[in-house]
């Protein structure tokens, strides 16, 4: 099985290393070769045609094993990839059959467009199956890239020369401005995928691949805005990159499939990082807006581009907050499956021991009676009748845990709380008094949950071992700590060497599940404090 593992992962490394060899080779072949010669030109179609072929074998391999989810995506890659190819085909056929006619959209254009509309496609698909709930956030904030980039690009550098150079000046900058505008927003698709907690082994290549993209295409830009761009320049060679590195994701992803789940989410240090970051629309508006502060006039699209980007922001905030209400009803939701799973098995196995135990002591009682025997008769009838009463408590407190998680309302925390101690001094005799200082409605679901199943197994302690009179439930806020105290004034025990039967154990799990602290201080003779520590 090892050998087996060690074989699957050891091919993929070998396509990475010999897929990067050779474009390395051939790079370094291309730039020792003279400027401007046929070989030069040969040699970046060369690479660029053979980085379009292993792409697409790459892509065509893992397309049969791979699962419906993941395969729709490398469908819509692949088809990129393909299409792409088709551009630099007819691109490639328009440079030799020059006829000096320029159309209004040339068919590489078209394929071009198709391509990059795939790929977003193929993008969007694995946002929707990486993150939970922010697709159309991430849709719209890529939108916004490509507003905020395309109007930086164009104010700085395609803008001036396009103007000088009339109608055709400036329809070929706008398709110039097509490509890095679109490889500004799939990157930015692909550190959303990289940002969240369990991202696809693949994401690293697919980062690279659109940055080779937005480089090649911003050197491009570069090379166009001073005039012609012709065959055979370093632009094509990392066009060619980032085709290989498409490819070595779906090489990467026949190591180890990846698995599309949508539980995922990102973290708020990655998203603030964004909106500081290289790609950050409001930072482009702001550099623009600086400079044209100091070097008017401003352009009326950069302040039209301005109060789009501001406008969207304002909508922005308003999907941000569905979302996050969304992800928390969720998660309420699913705290309370759980917790109801949970209680559902401690009903059954709380059901199953006190029948089998009543019906052992009445089973006994009856023996004793049939011998004749009416003083121990008696004492097995009591405690059966005991035993019922206990069992009929246990078997109440997950009954109501339940019922609670299944109203549309349920009670507040510190309600139901209170609730149970009236219920617990109603069959146990032992008076109970309540001191909730600090409202307990600031913990989250699963912090509630755990909160209830140590509060009832430490009232089941009570009744069972302390021999108490008195039960107190008390909370405090101590700066950042939410303090939750059940106490009482029996027995108590030795903390060092406790009797079976506490559930210490379970408590501290339980507590431990939602990241609080547990403390159990007792002394013999002196009752017990269960304590919880909620962290805020």
């Amino acid at each position: 099985m090892q050998i087996s593992e060690a074989m699957r992962l050891r091919g993929p490394r070998v396509t990475l290393a010999a897929a990067l060899a050779c474009w390395t080779a051939g790079t370094l072949l291309f730039a020792i070769l003279p400027e401007d010669s046929a070989a030069r030109s040969l040699t970046s179609l060369g690479i660029s045609w053979s980085a379009m072929i292993f792409a697409g074998l790459a892509v065509t391999v893992v397309l049969a094993s791979t699962e419906r989810s993941e395969r729709l995506f490398w469908i819509l890659m692949g088809g990129g990839v393909v299409l792409r190819f088709a551009g630099d085909l007819l691109w490639t056929v328009s440079k030799f059959l020059n006829t000096g006619v320029t159309p209004v959209l040339a068919p590489q254009d078209v394929a071009y467009a198709i391509s990059y509309s795939l790929f977003f496609g193929a993008m969007l698909h694995l946002v929707a199956h990486t993150t939970h709930r922010v697709t159309l956030v991430s849709a719209l904030d890529a939108a916004s890239i490509m507003l905020s980039v395309g109007t930086l690009a164009w104010y700085f550098v395609l803008g001036p020369s396009a103007a000088e150079a009339g109608l055709n000046g400036l329809r070929d900058a706008t398709v110039a401005l097509f490509q890095p505008v679109c490889d500004a927003a799939l990157l930015y698709l692909g550190l959303v995928v990289m940002s969240t907690s369990q991202r696809p082994r693949f994401a690293g290549f697919l980062i690279g691949g659109f940055l080779a993209f937005l480089m090649a295409d911003t050197m491009y830009l570069g090379l166009r805005s001073g005039g012609p761009y012709d065959l055979g320049n370093w632009p094509d060679l990392f066009w060619a990159l980032g085709i290989v590195l498409i490819g070595l994701s779906a090489t990467t992803t026949l190591a180890a499939p990846a698995i599309l789940t949508s539980q995922h989410r990102i973290a708020p240090w990655r998203v603030l990082t964004f909106w500081l970051g290289p790609l950050s629309p409001a930072l482009h508006f702001g550099i623009m807006l600086l400079w044209g502060a100091f070097n008017p006039p401003l352009p009326a699209y950069v302040s039209a581009g301005a109060a789009i980007l501001l406008l969207y922001l304002a909508v922005r905030i308003g999907l941000i907050s569905f979302v996050s209400r969304g992800l928390s009803e969720e998660q309420e939701a699913l705290a309370r499956e759980l917790e109801q799973g949970k209680i559902l098995y401690e009903l059954h196995d709380t059901v199953k021991q006190n029948v089998h135990g009543i019906s052992l002591t009445l089973r006994a009682a009856l023996d004793a009676e049939r011998r004749g025997d009416g003083e121990a008769a008696r004492e097995m009838f009591e405690r059966a009748l005991r035993a019922s009463r206990e069992a009929e408590f246990q078997i109440s407190r997950p009954y109501d845990e339940l019922q609670t998680l299944r109203e549309e309302t349920p009670p507040k925390a510190g309600d139901f709380l209170r609730q149970r101690l009236r219920k617990f001094e109603e069959y146990f005799g032992v008076k109970t008094h309540d001191d909730l200082q600090a409202p307990l409605e600031t913990l989250n679901p699963a912090q509630i949950a755990a909160l209830t199943r140590v509060f009832v197994e430490a009232l089941w302690n009570v009744a069972k071992h302390s021999r108490a009179r008195n039960l107190y439930l008390e909370s405090r806020r101590v700066g950042s700590l939410l303090i939750v105290r059940i106490r009482d004034d029996g027995r108590g025990f030795d903390t060092q060497n406790p009797p079976p039967g506490l559930g210490l154990q379970y408590m501290r799990r339980r507590a431990g599940e939602v990241g609080a602290k547990l403390d159990v201080i007792s002394t013999p003779g002196r009752g017990t404090t269960v304590q919880l520590r909620f962290e805020k």
